[in-house]
């Protein structure tokens, strides 16, 4: 799972269970259940498609801004090429042009360097009538030691972090890539579920299930 809000870094907060039934919770059956996990590779994937699905308006506009500046300051130096203030006014607008283009590619990196110092973490999905449920599973890293102080004691459990999203009432939506498809939670968070991780048939039922319930393809 990834966050892709203005600080690109992870959000275990989700939806919450709201309307539901707790009794229908406890009884019924998932249309569809897998167990995945999420390569660097397929994370950044992920953030290329929701970068290119929810272009930042803000992003555009800056653009547009630095390169009328650009032009407006190109005709200067033309007309008077001999003003210093030109171009220096000319290297501030190159420089905020090229700031603005490399933005989103500099906040993936930052994202997924972020995530590389982190412990893996499986996740377990769960597909049903009126919901979603995810649950994540931090493992520790391949070069944690852990010592056991007390030899009697238990084994520490860590429990698994469970999300529910409810149909119709939280703002959920598809995307697909090539490596991925992809739940959309809010605009801000996404799940990320690799193809590779999925059966054909699970693939194609999942693909459905999202397409047909949720906004996007």
């Amino acid at each position: 799972m990834i966050c892709i809000s203005n600080g690109l870094l992870p959000d275990l907060n989700g939806g919450e269970m709201n309307g539901l039934n707790e009794e229908t919770v406890k009884n019924d059956e998932p249309i569809i259940k897998f167990s995945y996990d999420n390569t660097l590779d397929e994370i950044d994937g992920a953030m290329k498609a929701f970068q290119t699905r929810f272009k930042s308006k803000r992003n555009i506009f800056t653009i547009v801004a630095y390169s009328l500046l650009t032009v407006a300051v190109l005709v200067a130096i033309i007309m008077n090429p001999e003003s210093f203030f030109a171009y220096a006014a000319l290297m501030f607008c190159l420089m905020g042009l090229a700031y603005s283009l490399t933005d989103r590619k500099r906040a993936r990196k930052k994202t997924l360097e972020a995530l590389s110092d982190m412990n893996p973490e499986d996740y377990q999905a769960a597909f049903y009538e009126d919901r979603i449920e995810i649950e994540t599973i931090v493992k520790p890293k391949e070069n944690e030691v852990h010592v056991k102080i007390d030899e009697e004691a238990d084994d520490e459990i860590i429990s698994p972090l469970k999300t529910t999203f409810v149909l119709g009432a939280d703002l959920l939506e598809f995307v697909e890539n090539d490596e991925s498809l992809m739940l959309i939670w809010n605009r801000q968070q996404i799940y990320c579920f690799p193809k590779r991780c999925l059966s054909v048939d699970q693939e194609s039922a999942v693909r459905d299930y999202l397409s047909e319930r949720l906004s996007g393809n």
